[in-house]
């Protein structure tokens, strides 16, 4: 009984001093924990709008002369720079076409020389006329019996008048001038013969020289009038026929075919041997550099966009993103409903490809000033949302309300001091008032 008593007393003892130990350990535990400070700031997200990525520009290649395709030099894929040769076009009876055009130039050149003849004569008949009507006029006036002068201008202005209407039938004869030219020149000529007549067998003027005289002046202002048309028409002709000469020319010299743009050949759509015209594209080349982002928004994203602005955009094939510049934005919705907007990006090296998804990327105010926190600093436990920070090296908790989160930001309302440390690595394993110590990043 004596032994017992001892032993017990010795293990009564040990488990004293195992539990100070205990307690002294748990007094000194300190929690290695990492922090990050807190900012005061607007929160802002990022909104992602989807589109496709399209070419900026595509070039149709019309020959400029129909004609044999006699060489390709490129095949479908190729990439071609502006300038590059294509293919070459035979186009056949091109000199005969030029000799044809030529000729029909010199044959429109003579028939306007000709016209000019004709209307210097009718103009010559028009003098004639108002001298006529001058003569018969100073006639009627003086009522002075007829004389030797008056009938040697009769005389004259007849002979003028044969002789203007036997120039006009060589000229009718001669297939430059209508018959109805000459008709009317001899008419006339008849007439002043009639008159000179007239004047030889009256003693007085009759009132009806002055009325003849003046028919025949406005006979000769009609003729004058439609020989200026013929000039007209003629040299019209003449234009024409240029023009046609100058299309031959063209067409004959005009036997390679070039890339009016660089890019890459798209469409092929004839080989060698084939036959070409100038009404369809034999190719078409895609111009891959800048591309156009194209997407389709609703009426309450429109504002989201602005002409000119610079946004980012995400290409997930190539996982890049770049800047792009709004060039377009539709202001009437197309047949879905939506309206389609359009920016241009830099594709220098050509890795984004026709028919990638690219993104557009809006940051967007979503929460003014407030405290914005690592979404890791956040513990929800039993219902209640709260995160700790670092003070005195002691761990702080703080109830928050979360106003707008993402994966590594998120908004909160709390009251925090000023460029307080939260505690995000570590906090799992604390309470309030527990002593912790704040890890170093390694060097």
């Amino acid at each position: 009984m004596k032994r017992i008593v001892p032993l017990v007393f010795m293990v009564i003892l040990l488990v004293a001093c195992s539990a100070d130990r205990s307690s002294e350990e748990k007094k000194e535990r300190v929690t290695p924990v990492e922090t990050a400070l807190v900012e005061k700031d607007d929160f802002i997200i990022e909104r992602k709008i989807v589109g496709r990525a399209e070419t900026s520009q595509s070039s149709a290649v019309i020959p400029k002369t129909p004609g044999e395709l006699v060489s390709l030099k490129v095949s479908k894929g190729d990439r071609v720079v502006e300038g590059q040769t294509l293919a070459v076009v035979d186009p056949g009876d091109g000199e005969s076409q030029i000799k044809l055009q030529k000729l029909a130039v010199q044959q429109a050149e003579k028939q306007l020389e000709n016209a000019e003849i004709a209307e210097q004569q009718a103009e010559l008949g028009l003098e004639n006329a108002q001298e006529q009507v001058d003569l018969a006029e100073k006639a009627s006036q003086t009522q002075s019996s007829q004389s030797s002068q008056a009938i040697e201008a009769a005389r004259q202005q007849y002979e003028q008048a044969q002789a203007l209407a036997d120039q006009t039938k060589q000229l009718v004869e001669e297939g430059s001038v209508p018959e109805a030219f000459y008709e009317q020149a001899q008419n006339r000529a008849d007439q002043a013969q009639a008159q000179y007549q007239q004047l030889k067998n009256q003693q007085k003027p009759s009132s009806s020289a002055v009325s003849q005289a003046k028919a025949q002046v406005n006979q000769a202002e009609q003729q004058l009038k439609q020989a200026r048309v013929s000039v007209e028409q003629a040299q019209l002709q003449v234009e024409q026929a240029k023009v046609q000469l100058n299309q031959a020319e063209d067409q004959a010299s005009n036997q390679v075919i070039t890339a009016p743009s660089g890019g890459e050949i798209a469409a092929l759509n004839a080989g060698k041997g084939d036959f070409v015209t100038t009404q369809q594209p034999f190719a078409t080349i895609v111009t891959l550099n800048p591309m156009t982002v194209t997407a389709s928004v609703t009426a309450e994203q429109l504002s989201l966009f602005e002409k000119g602005e610079q946004l980012e955009v995400e290409v997930d094939a190539i996982e890049q993103t770049m800047t792009s510049t709004v060039q377009y934005i539709s202001s009437v919705p197309d047949d879905t409903g939506l309206y389609p907007v359009e920016a241009a990006v830099d594709n220098k090296e050509e890795n984004i490809k026709p028919g990638m998804m690219a993104s557009f990327i809006l940051p967007e105010l979503v929460v003014e000033k407030s405290w914005i926190v690592p979404t890791d600093a956040i513990v929800e436990d039993s219902g209640e949302t709260f995160l700790y920070y670092v003070k005195e090296d002691k761990a702080v908790k703080v109830e928050v309300e979360v106003i707008e989160s993402q994966t590594d930001k998120t908004a909160i309302d709390a009251d925090l001091p000023v460029d307080a440390e939260v505690i995000t690595t570590g906090q799992l394993t604390l309470d309030d008032g527990s002593k912790v110590t704040i890890m170093k990043e390694d060097v």
